[in-house]
């Protein structure tokens, strides 16, 4: 009996190319991955926004003439409208339409940006960032909401490239801000003319008188007075910068109202992930404590990130005697490597687990903010740049990285604790610049590095503590969980009763 060989061929796999273009002939795909597109675009534009803060600030003093000590309520006054903005966009979100609603607030951040540096009294500066920030909360708010909602349980790659889009604008920020920057010498030539006059310096946008008496006659008895007048005194030209950011943001909401206008929304699909999930029990107190120790956490991250980028180019300049070219090119590195390792981790966090890279880039983080420390004691300028590119790469996954291990290893993440990781992110934005504010104004300079170098620590042995809390307090909760749904974690019960799975449960609407 002749025996066939038969060859067994097994279908050739398709490249990660050749399984997008073939998923991209699927209109519901195709419609998905625009839409996508539209809200990597909103994000870059966001961090241009973000990323231009930090250099345009001395000139934004120059124009409203103030120390850092009061302008440092801009920031506040930022994160208070970020945190009122995040739960009115929240509320919004299921009330009106989803596209409308994003170009809404894109149309709103690309008024208020235009109108920022045309304040020249701080409090109107200030109404201005808290307008500006309520608005860009729908974006952040609204994108992160509807890239969740449109790829469902495919969307860890998709976060990741939406947070390096906004790493990527804050990159190019301060290299197309720097350009409109007034410099930072002024050159004056001194005149005697009689008491009854008076001569303005301008710069900028402000006129100050500068009254000095006569060097010859202290006893101030003399009827002339020597006055500073500079006619050739340079201007800032910051207007323009925020021009730039004004029509990107109109670029960023113009899809959004195309799509809006060109299709109805479609309210009877749903993300493919979303089901219905069982969830379980753990003590209210235990529950209480978790929570908590996570939104310590995010307070102290953001406290970190944003005042460090917010305020490395007055440190820089102010308290270490750079020009304002350096200073923000070092925060066009600091953003530099920020967009790089974001961008890297798309790809790490494939091969790392999250907590492995949580706690990597936290050391890194604490090492790297010392080195600084060490650097500007001593002014060392080289240190300096190295340490900020250490900085940028340990801050750069920390936040979407931790999301992803508390959903996975603590508690499950639900409106409840995202509500608290906003209010307790937004707070660390709030309360530092107005602490470093003063601290540098009235101290020394050199508390930058001091305070950074503090809240480091402090992050790294908040999340060491929570680590513990999850594998020796919370462990039992999990295996009960795990017993009846291996893919759930626990959540505490609420008067008794357990949570309605249909609770969150949302229409899925483009």
């Amino acid at each position: 009996m002749e025996v066939i060989d038969v060859e067994i061929r097994k279908p050739a796999r398709k490249s990660a190319f050749g399984q997008f273009k073939e998923h991209f002939e699927d209109p519901v795909y195709k419609n998905k991955f625009i839409c996508t597109l539209f809200l990597f675009w909103a994000f870059l534009v966001m961090g241009f926004a973000a990323g231009q803060s930090g250099p345009s600030f001395l000139d934004l003093m120059l124009i409203t003439n103030t120390k850092v000590e009061q302008a440092s309520a801009l920031f506040t006054s930022g994160a208070v409208g970020f945190t009122v903005g995040a739960f009115v966009s929240g509320f919004l979100y299921d009330k009106c339409n989803k596209l409308l609603l994003m170009a809404a607030c894109l149309v709103g951040s690309s008024i208020f940006s235009a109108v920022i540096p045309l304040c020249t009294p701080l409090p109107a500066m200030i109404a201005m960032y808290f307008l500006r920030s309520f608005v860009s909360a729908g974006v952040e708010t609204g994108g992160n909401t509807d890239l969740m909602r449109l790829w469902g349980k495919d969307s860890r790659v998709f976060m990741q490239i939406l947070h390096f889009s906004f790493a990527l604008g804050g990159l190019v920020a301060p290299l197309a801000t720097e350009p409109f920057l007034a410099p930072k010498s002024v050159h004056t030539t001194i005149t005697t003319v009689p008491v009854n006059e008076s001569h303005f310096l301008e710069y900028g946008y402000n006129t100050t008188k500068a009254y000095v008496q006569d060097s010859f006659r202290l006893n101030g008895t003399s009827n002339n007075i020597t006055t500073a007048a500079n006619e050739d005194a340079p201007k800032s030209q910051i207007l323009f910068a925020f021009i730039i950011t004004a029509v990107l943001f109109l670029s960023a909401a113009l899809p959004f109202f195309v799509e809006f206008s060109l299709r109805k929304a479609d309210k009877s699909r749903k993300p493919e992930d979303e089901q219905e999930v069982d969830r379980h029990c753990i003590p209210t107190p235990v529950y209480v404590i978790t929570v908590s120790m996570i939104g310590a956490f995010f307070f102290c991250y953001i406290a970190l990130e944003e005042t460090f980028m917010s305020f490395l180019a007055v440190f820089t300049v102010e308290g270490l005697g750079w020009t304002k070219p350096d200073g923000a090119l070092v925060t066009s590195v600091f953003w530099g490597s920020f967009a790089a390792f974001r961008f890297l981790g798309i790809f790490f966090i494939k091969m790392l687990t999250p907590s492995s890279m949580i706690i990597l880039c936290l050391v890194i983080l604490s090492a790297s903010l010392g080195a600084f420390l060490v650097c500007s004691l001593f002014a060392v300028t080289i240190g300096i740049w190295i340490s900020s590119v250490g900085i940028g790469l340990a801050t750069s996954i920390v936040y979407p990285t931790t999301f992803t291990w508390v959903e996975e290893h603590v508690i499950k993440v639900t409106g409840r604790v995202t509500s608290v990781i906003v209010i307790c992110a937004a707070s660390g934005g709030m309360a530092t610049p107005l602490l470093l504010g003063y601290l540098m104004e009235e101290v020394t300079y050199m508390w930058f590095s001091y305070l950074m170098f503090l809240v480091s620590v402090i992050l790294l042995i908040i999340y060491i503590m929570l680590r513990l809390h999850s594998g020796f307090v919370l462990k039992k909760y999990h295996r009960a969980a795990e017993a009846e749904s291996p893919n759930e974690l626990a959540t505490p019960q609420e008067k008794g009763k357990m949570f309605d799975p249909n609770e969150h449960v949302r229409t899925f609407e483009l």
